[in-house]
């Protein structure tokens, strides 16, 4: 047990050795929070997970630094099928003991599949839209979503007894008890799902008693007709008992129900053929006319664009020829005004061509974006359209390089074209995965260096950690609305130093 203070060992006594402090109040408090981890870890063990959860939250409210009740408290929530709670305990747990913690090796294991994380997380908003539908009274749409819920991740707890409440809405009593025993047998002392399954044994035992009743009361009604017909038998009359009529019976002939079989499909493949498929052509042909008018519009607003740009283009060469005649005597001032005029005018030649990075690094070279109306009108009509792609190429083009990347020199041409990415318009592209995408090739790069060049890999792991963190602060200081990019790029620094 360490002190709250100076965090130095403590000895039996009252007292802390280093500081002074007085750890007999605290000392309680670390018993009481271990006291209820070994009762959390015993409930958890013969499955009780309610009762181990709450028992485990108890125990890290008392002690936050707890970790070992903070990472079963982890595993109990990823068996009730929350992930992303479970995760969010064990991240606390490696924040407060970054080393020699069991949460690191459960972190990893969740993170190396993704795909998986990815499905988890899904399930979650999908039971929210289920609870919604319930909420708003659509029963049927909340079951169907349930239900694959349950199928992705048949562990979550909720989900089951949300599904058992609406059978039970219902009155379907006999399906409602599955998913109530399907969350016992996950959590064998729910309380939740014990008083849904008494509720459901009231129910099913009420209808049992009521169905004997109705039988035993139809068994009790006289039958006056045969006591009538035993009477007049016993009397010595002859009685003619009517013949039975002959009851209809289902041929059971195997052949005649393969011919009903065939008659069928016949049947209904000529109704698709005469009545869905001339319906469904007829709408595809609208539909696809519909698109091709569109396509035509987009088309004449291009080409209406283009000829506006190269009509303003054509007006900014005659500004350049004549302010290179006016300004021949002025000196430097006057190279950097035809050196504008000249940057602009590549950038629109670019843009043209669709060479939207080419197009950006022009607009970028550009000193004054104000040199006349017309220049800052042009500037202004492909500058954000030219960002915007600019980045989104970068982002691609790194992205598509990082799978085949197997050099030190190939890692270089990813890390630069994803750095490009956010020298340019990022925010209009997916910049969270290529700030995770750049901090993955940084470490691969390292790795790299680390088992071909010992001696260069210091540099490579100086110029990752630099780069990395001034992009992180020029995210920062943007103010970028999702800061995700940010911290996906301190992990990766986070794991280059610690490699």
């Amino acid at each position: 047990m360490r002190c709250y203070k100076c965090d130095s060992v403590l000895s039996d006594n009252d007292f802390c050795n280093s500081c002074g402090a007085d750890v007999t109040v605290y000392k309680k408090i670390v018993r009481l929070s271990n006291s209820y981890y070994n009762m959390g870890l015993a409930k958890a063990k013969i499955r009780d997970l309610t009762g181990a959860c709450e028992l485990l939250r108890r125990s890290v409210k008392l002690d936050k630094k707890n970790t070992q009740a903070r990472n079963l408290l982890g595993l109990v929530y990823f068996e009730m099928g929350e992930a992303v709670q479970a995760l969010s305990e064990w991240v606390i747990s490696k924040n407060l003991e970054p080393k020699k913690n069991l949460a690191n090796e459960y972190i990893k294991r969740l993170q190396a599949n993704a795909v998986r994380l990815d499905t988890i997380s899904q399930t979650i908003k999908k039971y929210n839209v289920a609870l919604n539908y319930a909420k708003q009274g659509s029963d049927d749409l909340a079951v169907i979503q349930l239900k694959k819920v349950l199928n992705t991740n048949p562990n979550l707890i909720k989900g089951h007894l949300l599904l058992a409440l609406l059978y039970m809405k219902k009155g379907d009593y006999e399906r409602a008890k599955k998913p109530i025993m399907k969350t016992l047998k996950i959590d064998a002392n729910n309380p939740l799902a014990k008083k849904y399954l008494e509720e459901v044994n009231n129910q099913t035992e009420g209808k049992k008693i009521e169905q004997k009743r109705s039988q035993e009361n139809r068994k009790g009604i006289r039958d006056y007709e045969q006591e009538q017909i035993e009477k007049e038998l016993a009397a010595g009359y002859d009685i003619a008992l009517p013949k039975r009529r002959m009851v209809y019976r289902e041929s059971n002939s195997g052949f005649m129900t393969v011919l009903n079989v065939i008659i069928g499909i016949v049947i209904g493949v000529a109704m698709t053929f005469f009545l869905l498929i001339p319906a469904k052509e007829k709408s595809l042909n609208e539909t696809h006319n519909k698109e091709i008018l569109k396509l035509n519009s987009q088309i004449d607003t291009l080409n209406n664009e283009k000829k506006e740009l190269e009509s303003q283009k054509e007006t900014l060469e005659s500004e350049k020829s004549d302010l290179s005649v006016r300004l021949d005597s002025k000196g430097n001032e006057n190279n950097v005004v035809i050196s504008d005029y000249d940057n602009l005018i590549s950038a629109v030649n670019s843009f043209n061509a669709k060479d939207f990075v080419g197009c950006s690094d022009k607009l970028k070279s550009i000193q004054n974006t104000a040199r006349s109306e017309v220049f800052s009108a042009l500037y202004g009509a492909i500058q954000p359209e030219a960002f915007k792609e600019a980045s989104n190429a970068c982002y691609k083009k790194g992205k598509d390089e990082l799978s085949k990347a197997s050099s030190l020199e190939s890692y270089d041409e990813v890390i630069n074209d994803l750095k490009n990415c956010f020298s340019y318009d990022y925010m209009q592209t997916d910049y969270i995965d290529a700030a995770e995408k750049l901090g993955e090739a940084y470490e691969k790069q390292y790795k790299l260096a680390l088992e071909t060049n010992i001696e260069e890999a210091g540099k490579y792991k100086e110029k990752a950690l630099n780069e990395m963190t001034e992009l992180i602060n020029k995210l920062t200081s943007e103010a970028v609305a999702d800061n995700k990019a940010a911290q996906n790029l301190q992990v990766h620094i986070n794991n280059i130093r610690e490699s």
